[in-house]
């Protein structure tokens, strides 16, 4: 049980961060969709 907390633990931190490739992605859709993006 301890080990399964423990896995499931870490499983939930990673989802709470965006995907890595989503910057790269928002990036390429905000050259021809700039207007659409607010910056923060």
């Amino acid at each position: 049980m301890r080990l399964l907390y423990l896995v499931l633990n870490h499983a939930v931190a990673e989802w709470e961060r965006p995907p890595c490739e989503w910057f790269r992605a928002k990036t390429q859709f905000a050259v021809p969709f700039g207007e659409r993006f607010v910056s923060q």
